[in-house]
C-alpha cells in the first residue's frame, strides 16, 4: 500500500520548517497529500469560558488569533510554494494541547512528520515533543531533526533490530517507506540484548518477501551507548533514514537514565521513524 496521505506538525520553528521539507520530497515521490496542522491554546477559546468578559474584549482578541492563525497559513503555504498542487496540499488550525491534538490526527494520517523539539520563543503552547506524539496516537512519527534540506531523498534506509516488540512494531509501522527503498540495511549492535532469529524465519527473509533489498549487518559494540554505535553506522552508510522502536523499557526508566530513545532523538543527523 503506497503512502498517500502525510500530516505535518507545524509550529513554525526551524524543525517544524524542516519537517514540511521532508514532506515535499515524499509528495514528489509518493504523489501524496499534505496536510499542515497547528494546534495551539488560543486566549480566544480560553476566554470563551468567562462570562464576565466583555463582547467587545472577545472580538478583538479573536480577531488577533486569526490573524496569528493566518501568519502560520501564510507561511506554510510561502514554503510550501508549487510544489504541491493546490489540490493536495491541506491546512488545519485548532485549539488544544499540542502534542495530545496531533497524537489524534496522526491515527487518520498513514505518517506523520515533526520536527525534532524546538524551544518556541514565550509560546509553549506551540511546543510540539515527537516522542510524545508516538506514545500517545500508536502511529509512526517521522522525526526530522533542525536544518534537515536535502535535495532529494536518500534511497538507503536503517532499521536499528534487537527482535524485542518495540523493533518488531516499527518494522511493520514502517513497511510502505522501506518498500520504496533501494536498499534497507538491517543492523544489530550484539551487546547481548539481541534475540536469536526463530527457525525457519529471520527478519532479513521476512524483508526480502516484500520485495526489499536487504543487507543484514550485525556489529560488536563499540563504546558504552549502543544508541551512539547506531547513529555512527548510519554516518558511516550515509542512510538517509533510520527505522527504531521507541521505548522498550519504560518512558520514566528511559528518561531518567538517559536510554536509547532519547539518545538517538537528540543526537540523529538523519531522520529518524520512530514507532511504540
Amino acid at each position: 500500500m503506497a503512502i498517500k496521505n502525510i500530516l505535518v506538525a507545524f509550529n513554525g520553528s526551524e524543525s517544524s520548517e524542516a519537517a514540511l521539507r521532508t514532506a515535499i520530497l515524499m509528495h514528489q515521490k509518493h504523489g501524496c497529500h499534505v496536510t499542515g496542522l497547528l494546534v495551539h491554546a488560543g486566549q480566544r477559546e480560553k476566554l470563551s469560558t468567562h462570562s464576565w468578559v466583555p463582547e467587545s474584549v472577545r472580538k478583538t482578541i479573536a480577531k488577533k488569533v486569526r490573524e496569528i492563525e493566518q501568519s502560520f497559513e501564510a507561511k506554510f503555504r510561502d514554503l510550501v510554494g508549487d510544489a504541491v498542487p493546490a489540490d493536495q496540499l491541506h491546512w488545519i488550525s485548532l485549539f488544544g494541547d499540542s502534542d495530545a491534538t496531533v497524537a489524534k490526527y496522526a491515527r487518520m494520517y498513514d505518517l506523520t512528520i515533526v520536527g525534532r523539539y524546538d524551544a518556541v520563543d514565550g509560546r509553549a503552547d506551540l511546543e510540539l515533543h515527537p516522542e510524545e506524539i508516538a506514545l500517545k496516537s500508536g502511529r509512526p512519527v517521522f522525526v526530522i531533526p533542525r536544518g534537515h534540506a536535502p535535495k532529494r531523498i536518500r534511497e538507503r534506509a536503517v532499521v536499528a533490530w534487537d527482535g524485542q516488540r518495540a523493533a518488531t512494531r516499527a518494522v511493520t509501522d514502517a513497511m510502505q517507506i522501506l518498500e520504496s527503498k533501494q536498499q534497507v540495511d538491517v543492523l544489530s549492535i550484539e551487546d547481548g540484548s539481541v534475540r536469536p532469529s526463530l527457525p525457519g524465519i529471520d527478519v532479513a527473509t521476512a524483508l526480502t518477501r516484500h520485495g526489499i533489498n536487504v543487507k543484514r549487518v550485525r556489529r560488536d559494540p563499540a563504546g558504552a551507548r549502543v544508541a551512539a554505535d547506531i547513529l555512527a553506522y548510519c554516518e558511516e552508510v550515509e542512510a538517509g533514514m533510520l527505522v527504531i522502536g521507541a521505548y522498550e523499557h519504560s518512558v520514566f526508566r528511559e528518561r531518567l537514565m538517559g536510554g536509547s530513545t532519547q539518545y538517538i532523538l537528540q543526537h540523529a543527523k538523519l531522520p529518524v521513524l520512530m514507532s511504540h
